[in-house]
């Protein structure tokens, strides 16, 4: 099973744990997670937690093994958007929530194709009861994702065209997740056979976070905790001593084997580099198309006007502190997309429009908060675009579009 591993150096260590932490509310999440071990040339997993608790998993983790987890559910926002490897975090987050402010938030990016790339944030305040609740147990945390986007080092061991996880539905495109929609419910769940080893779609993303160990999620900049660095710091070090020895013997024998293919070596680098050198040519001639393609993205970007200061964070809080509680608020899409993002076709938004997506007891509930809402000065009109309500003993599914004046 994953023989592919035989290319990666496992001087990190022979195994990991991933963890899933789903946010249910500020103060309340649930886990699931997964010990993945080198056995030779193969990787298994050799324990699974389902509903196991940050306390509980302290306790089994008595070897210091790293753990890599993954954040999702409640307070925390995906949004694809325009984005450079020179993009600032603080114009990131501007097109994600305008007028936020940098230092109140952390930030994730999943670089794509085309200057385009999925941005996850949230709270510092939010995160930060985690982090702390992570030191306090000295669980070893040496890295931590927002969202399902770890997912990216096993698109291609599954080959799917669509992915399930706990809370998520990721539709994939040439091996890059190019749509992701939240399930209103936790999905029944599906099976991935990877290489021999079966995962539930529920232990997909704890089985990626435990995998990023050993394979490295190249795309993906996951936020920047100076504790968790601190104590992946600390991991790195400790390794380093106990290989030391090892490594000194190894090298000298590096060296007086590299004496005799010395010659060889330099002649085939010199080949390498002049095959690079010619082949970096076009990129000459590429450069004024290129440049040319760049005004054209930065004019769409500051047409689009997501890079201006706007209202739009005003609207949000309006529209949040005006829910009642019997209303579950499940999606909340500024400026949203005319359509479903076609290759052929340019990306399209609808401006000036908020789509508000949920779930509510009675249908009367939801008139009377649409009446709340249009008592604001700042809303032309409000349209039920969808409800949907099976009997009175379930919970209606509604999506209304709220016109901006």
């Amino acid at each position: 099973m994953l023989n592919f591993l035989d290319k990666y150096n496992l001087i990190k260590g022979q195994t990991a744990f991933g963890v899933e932490l789903v946010l249910t509310s500020k103060d309340n999440f649930t886990l699931i997670a997964l010990e993945l071990t080198k056995k030779e040339n193969s990787l298994e997993i050799s324990r699974r937690f389902i509903d196991i608790t940050l306390e509980q998993l302290a306790k089994e983790n008595t070897k210091k093994i790293p753990i890599y987890i993954s954040i999702g559910g409640k307070g925390i926002i995906h949004k694809k958007i325009k984005i450079n490897e020179r993009s600032v975090d603080q114009e990131l987050l501007n097109q994600v929530l305008p007028n936020a402010g940098i230092k109140d938030f952390y930030i994730q990016k999943l670089l794509l194709p085309n200057y385009e790339g999925w941005v996850s944030v949230v709270r510092k305040d939010v995160l930060n009861v985690i982090i702390n609740k992570i030191m306090e147990l000295n669980l070893y945390a040496v890295e931590i994702y927002l969202g399902p986007f770890v997912l990216e080092n096993c698109i291609t061991l599954v080959n799917r065209p669509t992915l399930l996880t706990t809370t998520h539905e990721l539709l994939i495109e040439n091996n890059i997740i190019i749509q992701l929609d939240g399930l209103g419910s936790v999905s029944a769940g599906e099976e991935y056979n990877i290489e021999g080893e079966v995962i539930n779609s529920h232990e997909l993303i704890a089985f990626s976070s435990a995998l990023s160990h050993f394979i490295p999620v190249k795309q993906l900049v996951s936020i920047i905790s100076e504790k968790i660095a601190k104590v992946k710091e600390e991991y790195f070090y400790k390794n380093k001593y106990v290989v030391v020895g090892f490594s000194m013997i190894v090298l000298f024998f590096i060296i007086a084997v590299g004496n005799l293919f010395m010659s060889n070596s330099y002649q085939t680098t010199n080949n390498e580099l002049q095959y690079q050198v010619e082949s970096k040519k076009k990129y000459i001639i590429e450069l004024e198309t290129l440049r040319a393609e760049l005004t054209i993205k930065e004019q769409f970007v500051q047409n689009s006007g997501v890079t201006r200061a706007s209202k739009i964070s005003y609207y949000a809080d309006q529209i949040a502190l005006s829910i009642p509680s019997s209303i579950q608020l499940n999606q909340l899409f500024i400026n949203p997309l005319e359509k479903r993002v076609n290759k052929a076709e340019d990306i399209l938004f609808n401006y000036n429009k908020i789509k508000v997506a949920g779930t509510v007891n009675r249908s009367i509930e939801l008139n009377n908060w649409i009446k709340e809402l249009k008592q604001y000065e700042w809303i032309a009109d409000i349209t039920i675009v969808s409800f949907v309500q099976d009997n009175l003993k379930t919970a209606g599914e509604f999506e209304i579009e709220i016109d901006i004046n």
